[in-house]
């Protein structure tokens, strides 16, 4: 990829015009039970990854869909009482859209690693590893690495998205959907909620003193989709990444029924729950909480910046 002569996103709106410049480098990954990829390449010459992927389909309408809302049905496979057939929907004026496209534009090495399809591993931190490695990890990005954060907290972009504002220095946070949720299907809701002070940059930084704003984000959350979405709070699961995908403090809102459980899974997901109840089980300051004396285990991708500096720590400590 050329960057020199190249102009970013700044000179161009996203449009189907700027995806005409696409030029296609790689994919860097694909799940095939989501029907989605990630692919690599360059728009106006500019490094970008776009992530395209099938929305669901509309459960409410999918009956008279199938019924007479197909323009083509061919069988492939009968082998009674078993078929199998190929169809492609009609396109009328409202119907949904076949596809969902999310881009970084431009694209850092970061992302791309990030992305890429890469083999992982366990790791196990305890308080020193977290201490001599993955805090002079954090202090290594700058500030600009989390303007994106604050450009939604201070309402300059994605305002119209916001379901809930709490504004409070100390314990203000807000709720909006996660761009991983194409907002149409109600079985992947998938919010977030980002708490508004910097500095809780991760599951351990919390402390006693955070209780009650964490309760305040469940029961907020729960009531945004009960009188939203009118799903009932016990059909809701919140957790917390440790690592996480950015280093500021943000709580998973997920539909229980939603089916992408990568991100859900022992080694990475905290439930909110979990974190309140060994919090208030902490001892009171100045004493260290429970969060910040457990050792946690992880599972990283071998692209993952922080994955070489934990590994040879590990190897230099064996």
């Amino acid at each position: 990829m050329n960057e020199s002569t190249s102009t970013g996103p700044s000179d161009h709106a996203l449009d189907l015009d700027t995806l005409n410049t696409f030029v296609f480098e790689r994919v860097l990954s694909e799940n095939t039970s989501t029907g989605s990829m990630f692919l690599l390449g360059t728009l106006h010459g500019t490094p970008a990854i776009l992530h395209v992927q099938r929305t669901l389909l509309p459960s409410d309408t999918m009956g008279e869909t199938v019924k007479s809302g197909l323009e083509s049905f061919n069988v492939f496979l009968d082998n009674r009482p078993y078929f199998s057939a190929h169809a492609l929907i009609k396109r009328t004026k409202g119907s949904a859209p076949n596809l969902q496209l999310k881009v970084i534009w431009p694209a850092q090495e970061d992302h791309i690693r990030k992305y890429s399809a890469q083999a992982r591993r366990m790791f196990h931190e305890t308080p020193e590893l977290y201490h001599s490695v993955v805090v002079p990890y954090m202090d290594s990005f700058p500030a600009s690495r989390l303007e994106w954060v604050f450009n939604i907290l201070d309402g300059k972009k994605e305002a119209e998205r916001i379901l809930y504002r709490r504004s409070d220095p100390e314990d203000g946070f807000i709720i909006l959907p996660d761009l991983k949720w194409d907002e149409t299907s109600l079985n992947a809701l998938y919010l977030q909620a980002v708490v508004q002070k910097p500095g809780i940059r991760t599951l351990r930084d919390l402390t006693k003193n955070h209780v009650p704003m964490l309760k305040e984000i469940r029961r907020q959350a729960q009531r945004v989709a009960m009188e939203k979405y009118g799903l009932e709070k016990e059909r809701l699961r919140m957790f917390i990444h440790y690592q996480p995908s950015y280093y500021h403090f943000h709580v998973h809102i997920v539909n229980i029924d939603h089916d992408a459980a990568a991100g859900m899974l022992v080694g990475q997901a905290h439930l909110l729950d979990d974190i309140i109840s060994l919090l208030e089980l902490s001892p009171d300051a100045p004493a260290q909480t429970i969060l910040a004396r457990m050792t946690f285990g992880y599972i990283l991708g071998m692209e993952h910046k922080l994955f070489p500096l934990l590994k040879q720590a590990v190897d230099e400590s064996a």
